[in-house]
């Protein structure tokens, strides 16, 4: 049997001008209910490009939510016991306000595991869009909420329970349709 081995030993030079500078991210967040995940884009160790696309289920459709900019944060997690050591990847963020549209969302989300979509401000029109969780190990949400007299949000914390062999992966494939912004009838505003 033949090893297919992704990644080749290359050192790694001095990023370009303004590499560490704090990356800017679209604040809509896409979040995938993996109950709608027909197939999943392929990863394998030592090469971050993910293969294929996100493709929902009929009828189903992801979710775009708002995050302040500022607030949107990529985690990644190295953890586990020496030949054991794994990667749990996340995002956080804050929600304004105290929708009811929010409220709804998490109240249905918050036993429901997903994948994130984050895209990057890279100057191209498309975003360099970064994917985490997968339907086998999905993140998982944790909430904390301020409303006094300094703010009113949420901020919301999705990270993998386990972890997992991957970074976060730069995604390639086609975005997944979004579901209508919520109504008053949906339970929104």
């Amino acid at each position: 049997m033949t090893k297919n081995m992704a990644y080749v030993k290359s050192s790694i030079p001095r990023p370009g001008d303004g590499a560490g500078c704090a990356a800017t991210r679209k604040s809509q967040i896409i979040l995938v209910d993996v109950e709608d995940v027909e197939t999943e884009p392929t990863r394998e160790v030592g090469n971050c490009n993910v293969t294929g696309d996100l493709t929902l289920k009929a009828e189903a459709k992801a979710i775009s939510i708002y995050a302040t900019a500022s607030s949107i944060q990529v985690t990644e997690e190295l953890s586990g016991d020496p030949d054991a050591e794994g990667i749990k990847t996340g995002i956080v963020f804050d929600h304004p306000g105290n929708s009811v549209a929010i409220k709804n969302f998490i109240e249905v989300f918050k036993n429901r595991g997903v994948i994130a979509i984050v895209q990057e401000c890279d100057g191209t029109d498309s975003g360099r869009p970064q994917i985490m969780g997968r339907v086998c190990n999905p993140l998982r949400l944790s909430l904390e909420t301020k409303m006094d007299g300094e703010a009113t949000k949420r901020t919301l914390t999705w990270k993998q329970a386990l972890p997992d062999k991957f970074l976060a992966g730069e995604y390639s494939g086609k975005m997944p349709t979004v579901a209508e912004d919520a109504t008053s009838a949906t339970g929104g505003a």
